[in-house]
């Protein structure tokens, strides 16, 4: 079944919350404002979450996702754009137990690799930081002037699925 169906395979670090002059000095970096919300889970193990993403400037992008964890780091992704009246339709199959999330997405390259940056609304001292890879063991040079902290790759609590239930991180 996985064969035909899109992965996700992505490596997570748990970061300091980087200064503004560290976000504004990220190579050709791109910021987007993010709020994406769980809704109640599908009968086929799927987890469901619809996003709105851009900025006021640029306008705004939505999308619905489904998602199914399948190994250390590997997800399966069906991940369709939607309209902006989908988006406030799908609203109304809110999970009542989760919190939106709230964050700025900084994507920005470093030695020909793409990494997200994730500043959440919630904290004030941590973010995130994800890299989509081909594979789950290809190395990864992370950029140095990111504050490292720990690899969370498949630790749930690190989820932003886990994470809108309290909205923090785990302790």
């Amino acid at each position: 079944m996985t064969e035909q169906m899109p992965l996700e395979i992505e490596r997570k670090y748990l970061i300091r919350r980087p200064s503004a002059q560290v976000l504004a000095a990220l190579p050709e970096v791109r910021a987007d404002e993010i709020t994406q919300t769980y809704l109640t889970p599908g009968e086929d193990g799927f987890s469901r979450r619809v996003r709105r993403r851009g900025t006021p400037e640029r306008g705004w992008h939505f999308t619905y996702t489904r998602k199914q964890t399948i190994g250390f780091g590997e997800r399966i992704e069906l991940e369709d754009e939607i309209s902006e009246a989908a988006y406030q339709e799908l609203l109304h199959e809110a999970d009542p137990e989760m919190h939106p999330i709230r964050k700025v997405r900084y994507v920005f390259t470093h030695l020909g690799q793409v990494f997200e940056l994730d500043v959440y609304a919630f904290s004030e001292t941590l973010a995130t930081l994800e890299i989509e890879l081909p594979s789950i063991d290809t190395p990864v040079t992370l950029p140095e002037q990111i504050g490292i902290l720990e690899d969370v790759t498949g630790k749930p609590g690190y989820s932003n699925y886990e994470m809108s239930r309290n909205l923090a991180f785990p302790e």
